[in-house]
């Protein structure tokens, strides 16, 4: 008998609220046999396997165990077998999963009636599985639909998987491959930047016509710097004249951004290019080269989109006014928005702000609309006027009762367990899997539920898919106070600041690791976080330790104090280094110091940067409210650099 079958009533009971486990002893030892079971599974010990479950009756991951015992041998799996797991554990992520790796199963061994019918259950079925349901399409007597999807998987800008072979080559015998699927291979390539796929592609054009588009594509594609003195290469009866234009525009791009543009410019009058056409490409272009704040960019730009269709461009074409701090450009060009970002309380800071340079009166009505917001613009403008935050605060109205039923679900009981044990994107897919289920009430109930294990940072993803944006206590949770407090009095700096750095950069999810390689709830480089720990005598023996919350914390503080220090007390100035680097804030300071504080900050070049201080510098209040200090947004000397004072 497998083990899927012994554990048939194992299984179904597991669905049923279980005990409490009655002491931390007991649920760790639990989880402990809980990883060894699974590893035997894992290493296919049937014996190890059985002895572990048997202890493990009513633990809450037991599924995990079968889950792994039954895919490590899949490919010689009953139909019952799986089909037992999938009705069983319907309720868990580890039923895609297994239909998942079931169906691929079936196509590897070329079951293709069985194949089509779980084929049919997926949800998102990869690669692989779509050239499986070709092929098997094919092989139950529908040509049309198998060579239909053919179609459709050989027109892609990349190699596809090895399974597709087989339909493709059925497909190509056919006749099926025609000159107009292989230029659109050749196209999707080149715009990929896939040479040698757009040669292998342009192998199976046929046709006189099409083998001279295809030798233009080339030529537009090889030499795009043509097109700025001889726009007439293209014209509007060459064939996807404008998706040519475009990657000939892209190429230039890549080695000479204002080339680039002044090319598009003319190939957009020459060939007649509507606005909403223009737009990604413009709007992606130009406010790259708005970036560099390079002389005569406004004039470009303004050439461009001289009818101000492209919000995002007119958006940095304010910032370029903002910089030379041409308010009546400012205030115009805030006019030619969208409504819906002129409404933004971005725009509507800049319109007070432009209003008091250009001594226009600013309504009151105006006003409590833009400090009734609760946003860094709102924040500052309410500052400045001497107005209450608007926080907005409304905690959630359930009780423990609440809680406990969300607790008593199989999958709340599995994920907290998974969280125990530090599974944590297992953890994670099931919170996805089981508040599908769930209405926004519970999933509000739920947020609380694994803030109060210690998981704000789902906590927080909860409170958002919840639509509970006003429920502060749990989108911003503050936990480690001791541990900020300390730190923030010994390098004295503010506690909210600190607070508010690691709700932006972690979450306060406490063994978070970037990209980049950055380190634990403070997100410290490794560098950094060594250089640090030198710098102030803090024990730091190996890296592993940037996990835990006190390490990280006092170093995150101590780096935090160090920006501040270097940027003489500056917090903005310091948060920015924080995120970018204090040699390119040093840049940016070089380029654009002389500025007004809030247009320092709105022109900051990096997207990433800039809202990262707007966020910072907002936490810091919502912190501040929370942890019962009077809320502040600047201290006084950095508001006395703000462009609001009439003193600059």
């Amino acid at each position: 008998m497998s083990i899927t079958r012994a554990l048939m009533g194992l299984s179904i009971g597991f669905v049923i609220a279980l005990p409490v486990q009655s002491s931390a002893q007991a649920l760790n030892k639990q989880q402990q046999l809980f990883l060894d079971t699974l590893q035997a599974a894992e290493a296919g010990r049937k014996n190890d396997v059985y002895k572990g479950l048997e202890q493990l009756h009513n633990y809450p991951l037991t599924p995990y165990i079968v889950f792994a015992e039954l895919r490590g041998r899949i490919a010689h799996a009953s139909q019952d077998e799986v089909d037992h797991f999938l009705t069983t554990h319907a309720d868990s992520p580890l039923a895609g999963r297994m239909l998942f790796a079931y169906t691929t199963q079936l196509g590897l061994k070329k079951d293709w009636g069985r194949f089509q019918t779980y084929y049919n259950r997926l949800q998102r079925p990869n690669a692989q599985q779509q050239c499986f349901a070709g092929l098997a399409s094919l092989a139950l007597g529908d040509r049309e639909g198998a060579y239909q999807q053919a179609a459709q998987l050989w027109q892609v800008g990349a190699s596809q998987h090895d399974a597709c072979d087989p339909l493709f080559e059925r497909w190509i015998a056919s006749g099926g491959l025609q000159s107009n699927h292989a230029l659109e291979r050749m196209l999707l390539s080149l715009e990929s930047g896939n040479t040698r796929l757009a040669r292998y592609a342009e192998r199976f054009i046929k046709d006189d016509t099409t083998k001279q588009h295809a030798a233009t594509v080339w030529r537009v594609y090889n030499n795009p710097e043509q097109l700025r003195q001889n726009p007439g290469i293209l014209s509007k009866q060459t064939p996807q004249h404008r998706r040519l234009a475009m990657m000939a525009v892209n190429r230039l791009a890549g080695s000479d951004l204002e080339l680039a543009l002044n090319t598009w410019i003319g190939l957009v009058r020459h060939l007649d290019i509507p606005a909403p056409e223009q737009e990604p490409l413009a709007t992606r272009l130009g406010v790259r080269y708005a970036k560099r704040f390079l002389p005569g960019t406004e004039e470009l730009l303004a050439r461009l989109d001289p009818d101000f269709n492209f919000g995002e461009l007119t958006e940095w074409r304010i910032r370029l006014a903002l910089v030379d701090q041409a308010w009546p450009q400012v205030a115009s060009m805030i006019e030619k928005l969208p409504d819906e970002l002129r409404q933004n309380p971005r725009w509507q800071y800049w319109t007070h702000v432009s209003h008091k340079r250009l001594g226009i009166p600013y309504t009151q009505d105006a006003l409590e609309q833009l400090v009734s917001d609760r946003s860094f613009y709102s924040f500052i403008a309410a500052e400045h006027n001497n107005l209450p935050f608007e926080l907005k605060n409304t905690p959630a109205p359930f009780d423990a009762a609440a809680l406990n039923e969300i607790a008593q679900l199989p999958a709340f009981r599995r994920m907290h367990e998974l969280y125990q044990i530090n599974q944590i994107n297992n953890a994670r897919s099931e919170w996805n899997h089981a508040t599908t289920y769930l209405t926004q009430d519970q999933q509000h109930a739920a947020a609380h539920l694994v803030k109060s294990w210690g998981w704000y940072f789902q906590g927080i993803r909860g409170a958002i898919g919840s639509d509970r944006w006003d429920d502060l206590e749990l989108r911003f949770p503050t936990p480690y106070t001791d541990l900020f407090h300390h730190a923030s009095g010994k390098y004295s700096i503010e506690r909210a600041w600190a607070m508010a750095v690691t709700r932006q950069e972690s979450a306060f999810l406490e063994d978070a690791r970037s990209g980049a390689g950055a380190m634990g709830l403070m997100q410290l480089m490794p560098a950094t976080a060594r250089e640090v720990a030198q710098r102030n005598r803090i024990d730091l023996p190996d890296l592993s330790r940037l996990s835990q919350p006190a390490v990280n914390i006092e170093l995150g503080s101590a780096y935090l104090s160090q920006m501040q220090q270097r940027f003489n007390g500056n917090r903005v100035y310091a948060t920015a280094a924080y995120n970018a680097g204090p040699g390119r804030v040093q840049q940016w300071l070089n380029a654009r110091g002389h500025l007004p504080l809030d247009i320092w900050i709105e022109t900051i070049p990096f997207d990433e940067t800039r809202l990262y201080v707007q966020n910072v510098l907002s936490y810091g209040v919502i912190y501040d409210h929370l942890t019962g200090q009077r809320p502040s947004m600047m201290s006084q000397s950095e508001r006395q650099l703000l462009a609001l004072n009439d003193s600059r």
